[in-house]
């Protein structure tokens, strides 16, 4: 049965998957036989009819949303008003429909290419040092390529203008920090089984690295799981000279060691803010919905 036009809306039935290369217009609406939910869309998202109203970004300063991927090498920011371009040598691959994010958009390095995105902004941007922040990306792990001292660069916090030292980064495996001299929080952490792993990171952090989760849902999951804890920075860590974040590698890095492989299709960023269980669950509903997790 072909979809029905109601008042311009398109009303598609039952899809075991958001419809894709339609015109569709604010009001349409189908049933997913996967999720075994009904979803209207809003003139740009899907959004389950059990929500009342499109997910709005709780206590997000910056958000990367999936929509804002332009290429594999800008991503516009829905909020925060920092784009994201390529740095450092190699291709990243655009994803316009990716089969594992519910056909929506996605980043990928499956190279040993130490390409990444950048965002370059002034001393105390995105962080001060010492303050609390949270961290929420939307990925899927493919390979682990740091050893089993290091996690991969997922995320970095990314420290000075022309090298990499005393840079942070995150990943579902544990964390890093570049230079050699200023440790880890969690240092290296094995995978809760075989890669590929896909799912949502979070990384919550409070003021001088007190109270330090790094989290883990897993897709079609039914829990949390605390991949580790700290109660301090790493070594050394300190002052109000990081001026930018990345993904897929370190800004100034330049190591295939320490990059990460895999996908990503979604960033939330929470400056100053350790963000609590009720924000991370919003957070947490949203992104299950939206991706098919």
């Amino acid at each position: 049965m072909s979809p029905l036009i109601v008042g311009g809306r398109t009303i598609f039935g039952a899809l075991s998957s958001q419809p894709t290369g339609i015109t569709t217009t604010a009001g349409s609406e189908y049933y997913d036989t996967t999720t075994n939910r009904s979803y209207i869309y809003n003139g740009t998202d899907w959004y389950s009819q059990s929500t009342s109203e499109a997910f709005a970004g709780t206590d997000a300063t910056h958000w990367w949303k999936n929509e804002g991927i332009v290429s594999g090498t800008s991503w516009t920011a829905e909020r925060g008003g920092f784009n994201f371009a390529q740095s450092l040598n190699g291709s990243l691959t655009y994803n316009a429909t990716d089969s594992n994010f519910n056909n929506l958009k996605s980043i990928t390095n499956n190279t040993s290419d130490t390409v990444g995105l950048y965002v370059a902004g002034s001393a105390g941007d995105f962080w001060d040092g010492s303050s609390g922040y949270s961290v929420i990306v939307v990925m899927r792990k493919t390979q682990h390529n740091s050893g089993t001292s290091y996690g991969d660069c997922v995320f970095s916090q990314t420290r000075n203008d022309t090298n990499a030292d005393g840079s942070l980064s995150i990943d579902l495996v544990g964390d890093h920090s570049w230079g050699g001299v200023y440790g880890e929080q969690f240092g290296y952490i094995a995978p809760p089984g075989s890669y590929p792993q896909k799912g949502i990171l979070l990384l919550r952090v409070g003021t001088n690295g007190a109270n330090t989760s790094l989290e883990w849902w897993p897709a079609g999951g039914s829990s949390w799981s605390v991949r580790g804890t700290a109660s301090s920075f790493a070594t050394g860590v300190s002052g109000n000279n990081y001026k930018g974040v990345s993904l897929f590698n370190f800004q100034h890095g330049a190591a295939n060691s320490h990059r990460y492989t895999g996908s990503i299709a979604e960033v939330a960023y929470f400056k100053n803010l350790r963000i609590d269980d009720t924000t991370r669950d919003a957070w947490k509903n949203y992104i299950v919905s939206k991706f098919g997790f």
